[in-house]
């Protein structure tokens, strides 16, 4: 994108800040100094404010450091009005100046206006198990650029805001409890009873499982050589990856015991 400067306000600009007067800057300097306090006290007040309404840490870091970025540009104009600088010729500098900055950082924009959404719209918090655009882990921070994941593998992943926001976000902590998905096989030989029976021995020895909702077994399909169940089974979201890897080995466990056959493909060759 193309963008245009107005040479003449910028020369005026320049012409205006030979002529400055030495006790104009300094009265400046003091005006200035006098805000950068005022702001401090300002953003301590809002601290306080925002602690006593409990408000998140991520949102009140954000809006801390918007505060302080419209307070600091206010005394800043401020001061530039004592020093004898016209606002129409300051709003020039402050332009080329903002143009310049802006083509430098629209990634960083982006990632902020991404980090506002998120803090906002509140598709996850601090703790969650998350997915997104084929990364996963625990959100273990969301600042205004990145969001910071931790892998179960213990990497820290961190994601920017702006493609967090964009890409499709898998929440897998919202929800208080979550559902186990399995599929198992078992022989022609066992009757369907014969492996449901086995199947709720396994999901009993998990105490992680939960009987409300209550679980549920399915036939699937009919292969060459194997049967094919569905179990569904619910547990507390926490709780997911050792209940689901537990009931893994009670399957094995309790076919044996029961004598049913965990089937595979196989191929019968009669001789004549």
């Amino acid at each position: 994108m193309e963008t245009t400067v107005d040479v003449s306000q910028v020369e005026e600009a320049i012409a205006i800040a030979k002529n400055l007067e030495p006790n104009k800057i300094l009265i400046a300097l003091i005006v200035m100094a006098l805000g950068v306090v005022l702001v401090r006290i300002l953003l301590r007040v809002m601290d306080r404010l925002l602690k006593k309404y409990h408000v998140v840490t991520a949102v009140t870091s954000m809006v801390r450091t918007i505060l302080r970025f419209f307070l600091d540009f206010i005394v800043v104009m401020i001061a530039a009005n004592v020093a004898g600088i016209p606002m129409t010729s300051f709003v020039a500098i402050f332009s080329v100046i903002g143009i310049a900055v802006s083509l430098a950082i629209q990634g960083v924009l982006s990632n902020l206006a991404g980090g506002i959404l998120i803090l906002t719209t509140n598709p996850f918090e601090v703790g969650h198990y998350v997915e997104t655009d084929g990364l996963s882990g625990t959100v273990k921070d969301v600042n205004l650029m990145y969001t910071r994941l931790l892998t179960p593998d213990g990497r820290v992943i961190f994601v920017p805001n702006s493609d967090m926001y964009t890409n499709r976000i898998i929440n897998y902590s919202m929800q208080p409890q979550r559902r186990i998905d399995l599929t198992v096989s078992a022989s022609y030989d066992a009757t369907p009873s014969e492996v449901r029976k086995a199947i709720r021995a396994a999901i009993s020895r998990v105490p992680e499982l939960l009987s409300d909702p209550e679980p549920v077994i399915h036939l699937e399909t009919y292969g060459e050589s194997t049967i094919t169940y569905s179990i569904w089974v619910w547990c507390k979201a926490s709780d997911y990856i050792h209940a689901k890897y537990a009931l893994n080995e009670a399957l094995y466990d309790a076919f044996k015991e029961n004598q049913v056959e965990m089937s595979y493909p196989h191929l019968n060759v009669h001789m004549a």
